[in-house]
Formats: C-alpha cells, structure tokens, sequence
C-alpha cells in the first residue's frame, strides 16, 4: 500500500473511532452504526496491511458493534 493511502485509511480509521465514541458517550444510537460501518474500514486495513494477527479483533468488535445496533434499534 502507498504511503499517502496508508495514511489516509490511518486517519480515517482514528477519526471514525472518535466519532463513534462521541455519540456513544452521548448515548446516541448512530454511535452503533458508525462502529459497525468503521469495522469495513479495519478489514480493509487488515487485509491491504497484512496484519492478520488483527483480523480476530476485527472479527469479535464487528460483532459487538452487529450485538449492539440489534439491541438499541430493537428498544
């Protein structure tokens, strides 16, 4: 992967994680969606990087975030 799009997925990564974390802390249900939508942008870094000893974390919040969503939608 290029050095300017390994910085921007990068970036992107850590801006999707604070934003989620924003609207989690204000007990905003899009804080679940954001989480789940950022896990594409985690395999994507997973499998452009080959960092695979990532991909079971990625595998495990995806499904949290997955748990989640069903369980705030379904209130």
């Amino acid at each position: 992967m290029g050095l300017l799009m390994d910085t921007i997925l990068q970036w992107a990564i850590s801006i999707q994680t604070m934003v989620m974390l924003w609207l989690l802390g204000n007990k905003d249900k899009r804080g679940t969606i954001v989480g789940l939508a950022g896990q594409v942008l985690w395999i994507w870094y997973v499998t452009k990087t080959a960092q695979w000893g990532l991909f079971p974390g990625v595998i495990v919040f995806t499904l949290i975030h997955a748990r989640n969503c069903w369980k705030m939608y379904k209130e």
